[in-house]
């Protein structure tokens, strides 16, 4: 019977102690990448929906990641590689990115990205990118042979720190 009462007064005492996680204002950065044959990219997509316009013009998603408290100098690796056997080899067929981003004063993005969907692998720079507005979709690059573009988008918002 002690050791109960010990328990619950622990359990207790431990639900009194204060989160040490602080909730604060944030920047996330979210990128997308899209595959469509024909489909003419735009150069931004305002709003926090990418989606839905990106479909309308015949595109398909391929790639969404979002990372939250972004900071200056910070260096997304966002990969979708699909390792096929063709004729008895391996072939990758996907998007492998690394995205940097500049956060201070004036923001902007740059970086690289190996894009293989034909089966050709073709290697694609993206120049710095201004990302001045938040909620608007900036197109980073876009390959017409292969019919894929990638986009980036910042937003404010809370995170934990």
């Amino acid at each position: 019977m002690i050791k109960k009462i010990v328990s619950i007064c622990f359990v207790a005492a431990l639900a009194m102690i204060p989160n040490f996680a602080i909730a604060g204002q944030g920047t996330h950065g979210h990128f997308a990448a899209f595959l469509g044959e024909g489909v003419d990219f735009p150069d931004t997509i305002k709003g926090d929906d990418i989606e839905g316009p990106m479909v309308k013009k015949g595109a398909e998603m391929m790639l969404f990641a979002h990372s939250a408290s972004i900071r200056d100098g910070d260096v997304l690796n966002l990969q979708n590689d699909t390792l096929r056997d063709v004729g008895g080899e391996f072939k990758d067929f996907g998007l492998n990115c690394q995205v940097s981003i500049a956060a201070t004063g004036d923001w902007a993005v740059s970086g690289m990205c190996k894009v293989f969907f034909t089966g050709n692998s073709k290697l694609v720079a993206i120049p710095s990118v201004p990302v001045n507005e938040q909620l608007v979709w900036y197109k980073l690059f876009e390959d017409k042979t292969q019919g894929v573009a990638g986009y980036f988008m910042k937003e404010y918002g809370n995170v934990l720190e």
